[in-house]
């Protein structure tokens, strides 16, 4: 392959690899030590309930401070999605199941694939983590099917996992294997022709319960509701778990995903958002020809661990691996690019073909020591991380025109490009971090201070860029009693983008960020309720966006700031009752601009985002088994495009307008079998996800799906 590495680049790759086994091999060995002590102090029968996931909305999580810390003692905003609740609700992306999370809204990439905001600032791009990993997900969506639960770190996270976005960032965590024997087979049928199989098997593989293993397979097909786009989907994640005794823990993490999709474009603002003196478009009109439609391919193929090991009563050690493959092409991809005089004619750009194929691989170390000073009780995380991603790809961008009747459309005309001209581009980039931290505990007060240096590279060649920073933060929280805590947090970002060059020559310099915010954290005892509530105020500088007069080139904008008030929380007042609850109010503007005025709010982000869920399963009588849950999302207006704050053609106020979204289920189970209906956007409202006179995206329309389980 001609993207590889020569002899002399492959050296950190090879240091990091090596460094890897060496550590995992120390573990092996003091597992068969620990295990060959233990043996004398027990019989062959091992315990290991500790390695089974079960979360809940109010469990403790380690996403924020890469140590397992009491919730109540996290000083920083940490939300959890469950399992549980991704099941009730029938969902199937990430960005809906990340509406039950106070201070995300949704973002749109191309509108087709995962987007959103997190606190005001888009986070679709490098703020997704698989097990406390960097995941690559660009131009693509993430499977929820093979998750236990999906953690939310709002504000910086730069000071334990490096460069990463300002507002945060989201941990997928992996199912993995248990000590229990089951096997779950589903089958779903909904709208769109949406069809879905799905398996989850777990049971021990030796007779000691040293050994555990556990795979998930999903197929899945849908048409979409743009016409000629649709999904297919294979999904495969086997896990292995080694478990020789209660301080040893090695699971190994697979995963296998291929994608064929026909992908839909964003259309015109005029016929959809805005007036257009013909008329309202419908939903379902393609810009793209679906003759010969839009095509993208996505294969994905991801090995890894997971490694823990107590070495003795105060020192633990960790340690994260994975490497990723990936393959993606896409051709027949056609934009608008704008709109003639007569309002119905709309000029497209030609994407494609694109070819992309690179590989990824990521490594974290780190240590716990426990210990007092006195009457201070210490938890220091010391460790080091290593990721390098390389890439070769070749693309075509055609700027047409292509012109297109969008009110009589005809399809079959644009079976290529007019004009091919291929360019080639290798992407490296390699990042080093060293990060140290100490959580501190004396009677009612937690301290946890932190720090991070890293050292980041992008790019090859003479047009290499690389990058230090040192990210701090300081976190405080006070036990106000046994359910409730006060906290606050002061931390800075980093994030590198020498991947966004600028037209002039170059590329932009890396964009920082700081944090500072404080809230309230309670958690009953019994587990009814948990909730909090948080002040926050995030500022980043040299924001990279996209530079719309020279496609595929980037512009620094200067500051912007996120000012905003979050309420979350779930509560369970009955048996067989849930109810949860996600409101932030949120003003995000831009405070410094070359280009745009300042005080202006950023485009797509809601001043006020809510989101409510309830269910209730009958628990005797003759509806025993039987439920029903429902939900409300609410979106306040908001503006489209920062670029463009009045209807270019009319010269009215360009905006999104709020929006209600209802949805609605009914459960089922007798026995091993379980049955449940969703529907999603009760009442079909027409509402848009983002916005701009050439990139309008509707939101999704009324969907059913009907699910049937038999657990074994």
């Amino acid at each position: 392959m001609d993207f590889l590495l020569s002899r002399r680049s492959r050296a950190p790759r090879k240091s990091a690899l090596c460094l890897a086994l060496m550590f995992a091999l120390a573990h092996t060995a003091s597992a068969a030590d620990a295990d060959t002590d233990a043996k004398k102090k027990r019989s062959d029968a091992t315990t290991l309930d500790n390695v089974a996931v079960e979360a809940t909305t109010s469990d403790a999580t380690s996403s924020g401070s890469k140590i397992d810390i009491p919730n109540l003692e996290t000083a920083q905003a940490v939300s959890v999605i469950p399992r549980q609740l991704i099941d009730d609700q029938g969902i199937r992306r990430l960005p809906d199941a990340l509406r039950n999370v106070a201070g995300v809204s949704r973002s749109d990439v191309y509108g087709f694939f995962d987007g959103f905001n997190i606190r005001g600032f888009d986070a679709s791009s490098g703020a997704t983590y698989l097990d406390g990993l960097a995941l690559t997900n660009d131009m693509a969506s993430t499977e929820l099917g093979g998750l236990e639960r999906v953690e939310v770190v709002k504000g910086p996270a730069s000071g334990l996992y490096g460069q990463g976005p300002l507002s945060g960032l989201v941990n997928l965590m992996s199912k993995r294997p248990r000590n229990d024997a089951f096997v779950d087979v589903r089958a779903a049928v909904g709208t769109d022709d949406f069809r879905e199989v799905g398996l989850d098997a777990n049971t021990p593989l030796s007779k000691d319960g040293h050994w555990l293993g556990r795979i998930n397979v999903i197929q899945r097909e849908q048409d979409d509701f743009v016409d000629g786009s649709d999904a297919k989907r294979t999904y495969i994640a086997p896990a292995l778990t080694w478990a020789p005794n209660s301080d040893t823990t090695w699971t190994f993490l697979g995963t296998y995903q291929r994608d064929r999709l026909h992908p839909w474009s964003p259309t015109t603002a005029y016929g959809t958002i805005l007036y257009n003196p013909h008329g309202e478009l419908p939903r379902d009109r393609a810009v793209n020809d679906i003759r010969y439609p839009a095509e993208q391919s996505r294969d994905q193929k991801a090995i890894g661990w997971q490694l823990d090991q107590r070495i003795n009563d105060w020192l633990s050690l960790h340690q994260g691996i994975r490497y990723e493959d990936f393959h993606n092409t896409w051709d027949h991809w056609l934009f608008a690019s704008g709109l003639h005089g007569d309002m119905r004619t709309l000029d497209r750009f030609y994407y494609g073909p694109y070819n992309e194929h690179g590989h990824a691989l990521r490594l974290d170390n780190n240590a716990t020591i426990s210990g007092n000073t006195g009457a201070i009780e210490h938890e220091v995380l010391v460790g080091v991380d290593f990721a390098r991603r390389m890439t070769s790809s070749t693309n075509n961008f055609d700027f047409g025109p292509y012109p297109f009747d969008v009110y009589a459309p005809q399809y079959g005309i644009v079976p290529g490009p007019v004009n091919l001209d291929i360019t080639h581009y290798r992407g490296d980039t390699k990042q080093l971090g060293w990060y140290v931290q100490d959580h501190a505990k004396w009677g009612k007060w937690t301290a946890t201070i932190g720090a991070r240096i890293d050292k980041a590279r992008t790019g090859t060649g003479s047009g290499q860029v690389s990058d230090t920073a040192i990210s701090p933060r300081v976190g405080l929280t006070y036990a106000i009693s046994d359910g409730a805590a006060w906290y606050a947090n002061w931390s800075k970002s980093f994030n590198p983008q020498g991947g966004y060059p600028r037209w002039d020559g170059g590329n932009v310099p890396p964009e920082r960020g700081r944090d500072i915010e404080t809230g309230l954290k309670v958690q009953s005892v019994d587990g009814t309720l948990h909730g909090m509530v948080t002040a926050f105020q995030l500022t980043r500088q040299n924001v990279a966006t996209e530079d719309f007069e020279h496609p595929n080139f980037y512009v620094v904008t200067g500051e912007q700031r996120s000012r905003g008030l979050e309420l979350e929380g779930g509560v369970h007042p009955l048996p067989g009752w849930d109810i949860t609850l996600a409101y932030a109010w949120t003003k995000a503007e831009i405070t410094q601009d070359t280009t745009l005025p300042t005080g202006v709010r950023l485009a797509g982000i809601p001043r006020h985002n809510a989101n409510l869920w309830t269910k209730y399963m009958v628990q005797d009588g003759v509806l025993a088994g039987w439920g029903v849950g429902g939900g409300v999302n609410y979106q306040s207006e908001r503006l489209a495009s920062n670029y463009e704050p009045v209807d270019p053609i009319y010269g009215r106020p360009f905006l999104m307008k709020a929006y209600t979204l209802f949805d609605a289920a009914v459960y089922y189970t007798q026995g091993p079998w379980d049955a449940q209906l969703n529907v999603r956007n009760v009442f079909d409202k027409k509402y848009f996800v983002t916005a701009s006179s050439d990139r309008t995206a509707w939101g999704s329309p009324r969907s059913v799906m009907l699910e049937l389980e038999r657990h074994f």
